[in-house]
Parts: C-alpha cells; structure tokens; sequence
C-alpha cells in the first residue's frame, strides 16, 4: 500500500507539472532557445514578418523575409552542420542544423554538401535569383530538429541588429550623465596604413568572446575584458551584431540600404574598431545600455556622439575603440 501511494502521488506530480507546461502560452514554452544568432545579412531588416497560422492547413506565413540582393553572401547563424543543400520546387534551398535547431534560407544556393561543419559568421551561400520578393530578399524559416516540424519566429533568434532610426517619441527623455573623460569623439580611423575596408586578416585578431568577429588585436583584446565584466554583471556574454566589414560587404550594404548605409570605403566598420551590439544594449534607456555606457570607456569602448539619442543619427547599437 506505501508502494502504492507513493506511485499515486509521483503519477500525479508529474500529472500537475503536465498541465502546467501546456498551459503556458506557446511564446512562453518556446523562450528557452538561442537568441543571440548572427542574422543572415550584416544591417538585415524583416522585410515580412512571423504571421504562423492558427491551422497547418491555412494560410500564412511560418518564417520571415530579410532583405538582401541577388548575390549577396548568407552567412550562418551559429556552428553546426549542413543538413540539405539542393532545390526544392526548381528554388535553392540551405538548411543547417544549428543548436538543436534546424534553419533554412530560400532562394539560396551553396557549394556546401549534407554533413558539411560551417562555423558562426561563415558564409555559407549566396542569394539566388530571382529573390523571394521584388525588393530582394530571403526567406528564412526555423524549427526543432527532434520533433515534428512546427514552425518558429525566426526573429526571436537572432540578435538585434536594426538600423532603424529611433523614433523622436521612443528615446528616453533623460539619460545618465556621459562618465568623465568620455567627449565623445569617433574612435574609428585609419591606421596601419591600411585602405577601409581593405585591412587583411593577419593585421587583426578574432574575438575570443564572439566567435567569427573580427577587429584590431588591441580592440579586440579590450572588447574580450569588456565582456568579461559584462558577463560578471548579466551573467550572459555582450552580443555581438556586427564588427568588421570589409569594402565588398560595404558595397552591398550601400546597394540594399541606400543612404541608410555609409558610402563604401567611408564606414565606420572599414577600420575594425567598431561593433554593433544586441542583448538590450540596442536601446537607449535599458539597464544594458546604462551599463555600457558607465563601463565601456573603462576599456577604452565608447558610444560616439553622433550616435547617441541627441545625436545626428541616433544609434545605441554601434560603439567604438579608442585608445590612449
């Protein structure tokens, strides 16, 4: 009889857990995944968003369209293997297997083949033509590797990376004061006698706290203790949009984005002191911003002016090096 109900009693333990799971609303269940992917595209934008319908059989659409020419490199999300690389319907189709994840690119073609390992950043295909959208894009669909396919909003894995200007009503109305001795000033230009943009790999150093990232050794071993103090505070590392961009990519850019990108050879990315960052600190006002801004000109990091919310083009993602 003890036997018994102790059985009863884990049988229904394990009943009330049950109910308790299912219970939670879909968003909430589904919250424990990655959520600092490299998006697609460097400055991507959700040309069409997540709108799953509410029946398999209905219509909808269970993924979303980035923006990004016929041409343009795709880059992988994180480490992991190719899954399929071939056509579907006459379209080019790449999914990858990526944390537990499988995440799929239409119309993309790849030189990868099934089982290929591919590293975070890595491009792993370009965009074929014609694109999935008159403007350009790609469509990009996720969902669990182990279980019956149910489709994800891709967006709430990937790391913020919006060049959006931030509406005049959505900035903070007061903000911390500046810490003392940072004025402000850009900390990207040239160095080493090397062209923007052009600067090869041996001359810079990768980071170690977010793989596939680039920037001079100097910035990238002050960016590395940054994190460091930012993963003793938030217990998570400093997520890392966007680093270096090389002349090619800068080009690409200029073509989507038009006068929302900086004119090729001109960017602030082209010297490999600069980062564009997600995780909250992509948004004035936050905790995370807050805190970067008191602590990251401790190692040498710094929010220019003209990117804060006074600023000529307010953007609390990009961050500079300065050294001295």
């Amino acid at each position: 009889m003890l036997h018994r109900n102790r059985a009863l009693r884990s049988l229904g333990a394990a009943l009330v857990a049950l109910l308790l799971v299912t219970a939670l609303p879909l968003d909430a269940r589904a919250a424990d995944h990655p959520s600092d992917w490299f998006t697609p595209v460097p400055g991507y934008t959700v040309t069409r968003p997540f709108d799953k319908p509410a029946q398999n059989w209905e219509s909808g659409h269970r993924g979303i369209d980035v923006g990004a020419l016929p041409g343009e490199a795709i880059r992988a999300p994180d480490a992991g293997t190719v899954r399929f690389a071939g056509t579907v319907a006459g379209r080019p189709v790449l999914s990858l297997e990526v944390a537990g994840y499988v995440v799929s690119f239409e119309p993309v073609g790849s030189e990868l083949s099934a089982g290929d390992e591919v590293f975070a950043g890595q491009p792993v295909g370009t965009v074929a033509e014609p694109a999935h959208c008159e403007t350009g894009c790609v469509h990009v669909g996720v969902w669990r590797a182990d279980a019956e396919k149910d489709y994800l909003n891709p967006a709430s894995f990937f790391a913020a990376d919006s060049t959006v200007l931030l509406p005049e009503a959505e900035a903070p109305s007061e903000l911390p004061a500046v810490p003392a001795g940072d004025d402000g000033a850009s900390g990207a230009g040239q160095w080493g006698g090397h062209e923007n943009g052009r600067i090869p790999a041996v001359a810079m150093c990768p980071l170690a706290s977010a793989p596939g990232h680039r920037l001079r050794c100097d910035a990238a071993k002050a960016f590395d203790a940054l994190d460091a103090a930012y993963r003793e505070e938030f217990g998570r590392g400093i997520s890392v949009t966007d680093s270096y961009r090389d002349y090619e990519t800068q080009v690409v850019l200029k073509r989507r984005k038009g006068r929302m990108a900086a004119t090729p050879g001109r960017s602030n990315h082209g010297w490999g002191l600069a980062v564009d960052l997600g995780g909250g600190i992509n948004s004035f006002g936050t905790v995370q911003h807050e805190w970067m801004r008191s602590n990251g000109p401790r190692f040498g990091w710094i929010h220019p002016a003209w990117a804060r919310s006074g600023g000529s083009l307010p953007e609390a993602w990009h961050w500079e090096f300065r050294s001295g």
